[in-house]
């Protein structure tokens, strides 16, 4: 075996390992951006406990009514949203797209159990608001201070 020949295979492997480098640092950014996305996309939730009911708001943005699934038992309410966003960025010459997809989940531990027949839904300006009657309604009275 000569230089020449050693040189040559010592290219190759260095070639070889970049390429592996580069294969790494590619999966290693993937990962990054898919949990910036799941994390973003983690919709923000309000839980509102009044006498008679629980008031669960939950923030899903630019996502279609028709895409929301809800699922409610007596102690739990359970969310899925698909959905697809599109950004454009262009230049004089070149449009560029990026397009993401996926499905939000949120499950709602209830604070107290609740009427499932009686509740209601509505998704106005990006906020899902869901309305279910407690099964144990409280009263309240008032109390004089001394």
């Amino acid at each position: 075996m000569n230089g020449k020949d050693s040189l040559e295979d010592m290219r190759e492997m260095v070639k070889d390992m970049l390429e592996d480098t580069a294969r790494t640092v590619d999966k290693v950014r993937f990962d990054i951006e898919k949990s910036i996305v799941d994390y973003t996309f983690l919709p923000g939730k309000d839980i509102i406990e009044t006498d008679e009911s629980i008031i669960v708001n939950l923030v899903l943005p630019g996502i279609k009514k028709e895409d929301i699934k809800i699922n409610l038992t007596e102690n739990k309410l359970k969310v899925k949203a698909k959905f697809e966003f599109e950004t454009k960025m262009g230049g004089s010459y070149v449009t560029l797209a990026d397009r993401r997809s996926g499905m939000i989940r949120r499950t709602v531990r209830l604070p107290k159990k609740v009427i499932v027949e009686e509740a209601k839904a509505e998704f106005k300006n990006g906020i899902l608001k869901v309305e279910i009657p407690k099964q144990e309604k409280e009263e309240g009275i008032t109390l004089e201070i001394e």
